[in-house]
């Protein structure tokens, strides 16, 4: 896989949480991780089906 990021090659790696751990591609220069979370998150924002949580005050 490549990165969307740097077009870098991307390792498929194991994440570790506090509670859990998750499988996901890691950019070996960039250091970009993506999992299946992820990408559907951005499509949702990409299509606004999601509002975009940076953007709003507190």
């Amino acid at each position: 896989m490549k990165c969307l990021r740097c077009s870098s090659v991307m390792t498929y790696d194991k994440f570790y949480g506090p509670h859990e751990y998750f499988w996901g591609w890691k950019c070996v220069i960039c250091g970009e991780i993506v999992d299946q979370v992820i990408l559907e998150n951005r499509e949702l924002i990409r299509m606004g089906r999601v509002p975009n949580t940076r953007s709003r005050k507190r």
